[in-house]
């Protein structure tokens, strides 16, 4: 090794910690000449480049490289010579016998020894055999917001189309009615498979959601039928669902996407095996303070060695290409965010079973969270005679509300954009606000922003309307807002959203509508 004596002694506490960062530094180091001649190397730099010191020293570096990266090692260590610190980049040297080991080089002068440069590797191994697992990871990410958006846009259609054709409902005749029944069924159909495809895109952080685990668990089923097509190949999936499940809190999307992640997996474990054992069972029951979902396949199973690591980010029993091996690491990371756990067990007559226990809470504690919600308008006034603000940029939906609030009585002002909804807040007086989330110019909680400072009655009374939740939303969740109406929704949904911020009672269900 290399240690100026004439600055340094192995007693001197410096030259003693710089002697210890050499001897135990996990990256290489190493010194060259102003010709590029190896002149010493640390332990580290030894392992990675598979030769031990004697026969490293006194050889050029740059015939140590990969013949591609020779050039590009020249260059960079000219630049050191002439008193410049090139940019770190990703250089190869062969390993004795064939094979090479990517790095990432650095290269500075060294300033305490002239025509000397300190050379950096940092051994690239592991990353680049993540790396297109990486890239797979952001593309992925990158088609869930392209996901969001879209379902954003679908979602303000379908509200807009679902709600006219409940108008014109109201007042067809028989056979009318059963046609437009079965497009709004259709129209609903499609809500839902809108809805599916957004909640496994993009899951929202919000975990003290009232959440109904048997519909997350039909949700599953669909989605698995919509991604397997219908094809017959596709291992059939069976649902048990132990009826009067207890409530939960946390996050719908997230366990959604839990569920399906298992789901995936065990359709991939069961792949080409005999159509006895290519079934996939979802159970579902309490137990005590909890809830146990099962997920269980009858592939292959797990060894042993690996099942305290399956959970591991990247790591993945699959052949390389067939997954990121980040599924069950979401899984994992998504239980323990809602207080539980995931664990893998053999199941009976071979094959692997996911357990994913989650805590629930009684009756009792959810009835104490609802009532310590933002207070309610208890007014006993009828909707006829109420005013109402709608400022939604979308013309349709902004028309049928409209109308729909015309139908019950209410006298309605409209308005296309924030600064609209504004200008009307100050010309007039309302009864309800109704408030698109994303609109031009800062959307509905801008709007509502106002009506918190200048309008102090209407907080209680307003509602917002959105195809896609919003990070605007967040400053103002809490703070005293009636409701948060999904889209597309429908005429019984909405009157009874209405009639509750009105006059804090329910609804009885829309004239000539069904519910949901």
């Amino acid at each position: 090794m290399y240690l100026d004596d004439e600055q340094r002694t192995p007693t001197d506490a410096i030259g003693a910690a710089a002697l210890h960062a050499w001897e135990g530094s996990p990256l290489a180091i190493l010194t060259v000449d102003g010709e590029g001649v190896l002149q010493s190397i640390n332990p580290a730099g030894e392992r990675l480049l598979g030769r031990p010191l004697a026969e490293l020293q006194g050889q050029v570096l740059c015939e140590l490289a990969h013949p591609l990266d020779r050039l590009a090692l020249q260059q960079m260590l000219l630049e050191a010579r002439a008193a410049r610190t090139p940019p770190r980049q990703e250089l190869r040297f062969s390993l004795p016998g064939e094979g090479s080991v990517p790095t990432g080089f650095s290269v500075a002068p060294c300033p305490v020894r002239a025509n000397t440069s300190v050379c950096v590797l940092r051994d690239l191994t592991k990353e680049k055999t993540l790396r297109p697992q990486l890239l797979h990871t952001e593309r992925l990410a990158s088609m869930g917001l392209i996901a969001s958006v879209v379902a954003h846009e679908l979602n303000n259609a379908l509200a807009g189309a679902l709600g006219c054709l409940e108008l014109l409902e109201l007042e067809a005749d028989a056979e009318k009615r059963r046609l437009l029944g079965n497009a709004i069924q259709e129209l609903r159909r499609g809500a839902q498979i809108v809805l599916d495809l957004k909640g496994y895109a993009r899951a929202e952080e919000r975990l003290a959601d009232r959440l109904d685990l048997g519909a997350i668990v039909e949700r599953v089923g669909r989605m698995y039928q919509f991604h397997s097509g219908g094809e017959e190949a596709t291992p059939p999936l069976d649902l048990t669902v132990e009826p009067g499940l207890p409530p939960l809190l946390g996050n719908s999307q997230q366990l959604f996407q839990a569920l399906l992640n298992l789901v995936r997996n065990a359709a991939d474990a069961v792949d080409g095996l005999p159509a006895a054992r290519r079934r996939i069972r979802i159970e579902v029951q309490p137990s005590n303070d909890v809830v146990v979902i099962r997920v269980i396949d009858q592939g292959p199973g797990v060894p042993p060695k690996d099942r305290s690591r399956i959970f591991e980010p990247f790591f993945s029993t699959k052949e390389a290409g067939a997954g990121t091996g980040l599924g069950l690491a979401v899984v994992q990371s998504i239980a323990a965010g809602h207080g539980g756990r995931v664990e893998c067990e053999e199941t009976p007559g071979g094959g692997a079973t996911f357990v994913l226990t989650l805590p629930h809470e009684s009756e009792e504690r959810f009835g104490q969270r609802s009532s310590s919600g933002a207070p309610r308008l208890a007014a006993a006034s009828p909707l006829s005679g109420a005013r109402v603000l709608i400022a939604d940029d979308e013309p349709t939906v902004a028309e049928v509300c409209g109308q729909f609030c015309e139908l019950l009585g209410m006298t309605v002002r409209i308005a296309g954009d924030v600064d609209a909804a504004v200008g009307l807040l100050e010309e007039d007086s309302f009864d309800l606000a109704l408030l698109d989330i994303r609109m031009p110019g800062g959307g509905g909680p801008r709007v509502y922003r106002r009506i918190l400072s200048d309008h102090p009655r209407l907080v209680s009374r307003t509602i917002f309307m959105s195809g896609e939740p919003s990070p605007d939303m967040t400053e103002v969740r809490g703070t005293g807002y009636s409701s948060v109406l999904p889209k597309p929704f429908s005429l019984a949904v909405f009157r009874e959203a209405v009639t509750r911020a009105v006059t804090g009672e329910v609804a009885e269900a829309a004239p000539g509508s069904s519910p949901d």
